[in-house]
């Protein structure tokens, strides 16, 4: 019995770090915007590393600050974000922000309501995503999200 109850607690601590959450969300996120971008005839696009590290920082960042937008607390742009991350040598980059949706689904549907975040899951020119989710107690949203994009 000691060795099952063990076994349950390990399996249930794998399955219930953050670390397998955000991979999963990010991967729940990636798969939802490509089905969108499959729809209107563009290519998948791929995870990046550094444009999740840049996306994950920026959804901390407003959770931390209870804010949501495009600019960080510290003045940073989405450009200067993704670079200081590492993306570099880039030829396109967006970004589409959101808060309060809990749900990765919930999010990309937010996202396809609203034109110009459309337009950039839509952008069959941007070739690489990668996605930050960050969840606040007792702030404004709860949960922050974040998706940016590139090409090289």
């Amino acid at each position: 019995m000691l060795r099952t109850s063990l076994l349950v607690a390990m399996t249930l601590a794998a399955v219930l770090t953050p670390q397998a959450s955000a991979a999963t969300v990010q991967e729940d996120v990636i798969a939802l915007t490509n089905a969108e971008r499959a729809k209107a005839g563009c290519p998948a696009l791929r995870s990046n590393a550094a444009l999740n590290t840049a996306a994950q920082r920026h959804s901390a960042d407003m959770a931390a600050k209870n804010f949501m937008g495009h600019t960080g607390s510290d003045g940073s742009t989405v450009v200067v974000r993704i670079e200081r991350a590492g993306y570099t040598r880039w030829t396109r980059a967006a970004e589409n922000v959101a808060a309060g949706y809990p749900k990765a689904a919930e999010v990309v549907h937010g996202w396809m309501n609203s034109s110009g975040h459309r337009a950039n899951i839509l952008n069959c020119a941007l070739r690489d995503i990668g996605v930050g989710h960050q969840y606040r107690q007792g702030t404004t949203y709860g949960h922050y999200w974040t998706q940016d994009f590139g090409t090289r």
